[in-house]
């Protein structure tokens, strides 16, 4: 368990008073009994913080972990700059010299934008709906195994006038801001 800040403190005084680490566990002990007393170990520690950075508290907090290379501002300009331009860039396919993790968390993180996907709809006739009840019923009347024998798949169509079923391109803008799609 982490010490609070009025136990750091304690430490730190009652060490620079006694100068000696049994003194400071047993003063510990009387002032604060419902907590177990400090081992040398962490003594030290905070003794040592406090003389290096002026204060025993935590400084870990945003001082750990890998060193945050890959999202500075400048590629973060750069991701910004290239989304601006073309909003269906890939992570991948970019040209930026960024890893393809490190351009999506800039783009979710940093940015705030989210990769929309266009959902095409067709629009249904009049004619359509009779079209499609004798579809259902003619599936219905089909046997239990009919069913297992379908296949159905996920992959690009591509068209004989030269158009590919683009299921797998995305669009990215500000979040609860999506882009208006265009159909050519």
């Amino acid at each position: 368990m982490q010490l609070i800040k009025e136990q750091r403190t304690f430490i730190v005084e009652k060490y620079f008073q006694a100068k000696s680490f049994q003194q400071v566990t047993q003063s510990f002990q009387e002032h604060f009994p419902e907590r177990q007393s400090p081992t040398k170990m962490t003594i030290w520690r905070n003794v040592t913080t406090y003389r290096t950075e002026g204060t025993s508290l935590n400084l870990k907090k945003g001082r750990s972990g890998p060193k945050r290379t890959g999202r500075s501002e400048e590629n973060v300009r750069v991701v910004q700059g290239a989304l601006t331009e073309n909003p269906q860039i890939s992570a991948r396919k970019s040209g930026i010299d960024v890893t393809k993790s490190t351009f999506n968390r800039i783009i979710t993180l940093d940015l705030k934008w989210h990769p929309y996907k266009m959902h095409v709809r067709n629009k249904l006739l009049d004619n359509d709906l009779p079209r499609r009840l004798n579809f259902a019923q003619w599936f219905l009347q089909r046997n239990v195994r009919f069913v297992d024998d379908i296949v159905v798949g996920d992959e690009a169509a591509f068209h004989l006038n030269g158009k590919v079923n683009d299921h797998n391109v995305r669009t990215y803008a500000p979040k609860n801001q999506p882009p208006n799609f265009k159909l050519t």
